[in-house]
């Protein structure tokens, strides 16, 4: 039985309000000695380091740069999500990983070398256990790293020789909390895999021919492929989906990504099976 999300916290025994606390603490409170008498926070470091960050954009400051992307952070968060402790986890992720990068004379000039005084490793494997232990991992696309819900199913996909390069990172981060009424953009996803199962058609209706059938009616009956909502097209117009509600619709679309994996899992056991079957004719004939 598939477990659901708040099963799977229980049993890595997590807390994740408590641990974006630590981290929060670990950004913004625990004091980094700079001399005897003075010490600051990984943030303020980060902020000294900021106009040296290659992701700044036109931005001055680390605060400007928080300002125009909302990336507001409280320590006790009224109404909590998982959401905030992924979004913490990715800022801070990427932070660290651009001033571990900065040249070590910044900003002082040639010979003047200035220490980078974050534990980079500690913070990024105090990131990496928490996602870990949360059921996430990386995906990094451009020098940009996010965090996704683990999808064994998602993650062999995108690493098939079906899967286009660019078209992997989009695959794995379909499930990322930012895409959660996304309908364009997941639409863009099925679109493009909708594509590249097109020509597969007739192996994949060799492998499952129910899943062929039910996949391609949804491909082009849930407004993706084709405009099933405008009554002005009659033989395309879908009463049924013109009238689905946007979080009813999101559903669909989530259910048909799902297929979509299963669909390319399908052709990668067919052009297996064949090697199998010499396998196991090579295994049988020698024990005979």
């Amino acid at each position: 039985m598939r477990r659901n999300f708040a099963q799977i916290l229980q049993e890595a025994k997590i807390d994740p309000k408590r641990e974006y606390q630590k981290l929060y603490g670990m950004l913004f409170e625990r004091n980094i000695p700079v001399s005897n008498s003075n010490r600051i926070s990984a943030y303020d470091e980060l902020s000294e380091c900021f106009p040296n960050f290659s992701f700044r954009g036109t931005c001055l400051s680390l605060d400007e740069f928080n300002d125009l992307h909302n990336f507001n952070f409280e320590k006790d968060p009224a109404d909590f999500k998982i959401d905030d402790l992924i979004s913490l986890c990715e800022y801070m992720e990427n932070l660290l990983l651009a001033y571990q990068c900065i040249p070590l004379s910044f900003p002082y000039g040639y010979g003047n070398t200035r220490p980078q005084l974050i534990n980079v490793q500690f913070y990024l494997q105090q990131i990496g256990q928490v996602m870990e232990k949360m059921g996430y991992m990386h995906a990094t696309q451009d020098g940009v790293t996010i965090f996704v819900e683990k999808s064994p199913a998602a993650v062999a996909v995108a690493e098939s020789d079906l899967i286009p390069t660019d078209l992997s990172y989009r695959l794995i981060s379909y499930n990322h909390y930012t895409m959660k009424g996304q309908l364009e953009a997941k639409k863009t996803v099925l679109v493009q895999l909708a594509a590249l199962l097109e020509p597969k058609r007739a192996d994949l209706k060799s492998a499952d021919k129910s899943l062929e059938g039910d996949l391609f009616y949804l491909f082009n009956n849930l407004n993706i492929r084709h405009n099933n909502i405008d009554p002005a097209d009659p033989p395309r117009y879908k009463s049924v989906v013109a009238k689905m509600k946007p979080d009813e619709l999101e559903r669909w679309y989530d259910e048909t990504y799902q297929m979509c994996l299963l669909a390319f899992l399908q052709l990668e056991q067919l052009a297996r099976k064949d090697e199998v079957q010499e396998l196991k004719k090579s295994i049988n004939k020698a024990d005979t």
